[in-house]
Order: structure tokens, then C-alpha cells, then sequence
């Protein structure tokens, strides 16, 4: 069974659960699956039906560019820390160019 498919299936499968008035362990009796397999496919059809829920994981941009009224911490250098769940915690630290290309000597 294709992956597709077995997504399909589950996606039938959590249908009718909706509609069985049942707990989750007699649902899974029923159809004779584990409840880790249920939950685990109801997060993954949630995820890819809710845009809300893929939204919060994408990739944005970001630029640093130091600026004469805040300088940067150490000269040259801009920083940030990205804060994710589980405490774990991730500085990136990138040089700058402090002046911009229209006061610079050396572009032509």
C-alpha cells in the first residue's frame, strides 16, 4: 500500500470515529489498530490540513545590518538568538557592513 493510500485510509478511518461515539481504545479495538498509530496519524492529517499548523515551521529571511544609532555589540558583527521548544537555544552571529554603499570610498 502506497503511502497515499494508507494516508486515505486514515483519513476514512478518522472520519468515522468522528461519527462512532466511542472512546479512542474501543475505536482502536474496532478497526484493530494501536492508539499510537491513531494519534499519530491524526497529528500528521491535522498538520497537513490546518495551514495554521505548517505555518509556525517555514523558513522567513532575515537580514542584519547595523545601524549608526544602535551599534552592534562587537564592531562589524550583528547577532541573534533563536529560542526553540525544549529550551535549546541558537546564536547566529553574521559581520555587517556599519556603512552604507552610497558613503563608502572604495564602490565606484
Amino acid at each position: 500500500m502506497t503511502r497515499a493510500e494508507t494516508a486515505n485510509l486514515w483519513t476514512e478511518r478518522l472520519q468515522r470515529f468522528e461519527q462512532a461515539q466511542m472512546t479512542v481504545a474501543q475505536f482502536c479495538a474496532a478497526e484493530g489498530v494501536s492508539q499510537p498509530s491513531f494519534y499519530n496519524w491524526k497529528r500528521k492529517l491535522r498538520s497537513t490540513q490546518d495551514p495554521k499548523a505548517s505555518a509556525f515551521a517555514k523558513f522567513v529571511p532575515v537580514s542584519f545590518q547595523a545601524t549608526p544609532d544602535r551599534p552592534s555589540a562587537t564592531a562589524n558583527h550583528a547577532s541573534a538568538t533563536i529560542e526553540l521548544p525544549g529550551g535549546v537555544r541558537i546564536r547566529v552571529e553574521v559581520p555587517t557592513d556599519s556603512q552604507p554603499n552610497a558613503l563608502r570610498k572604495d564602490l565606484p
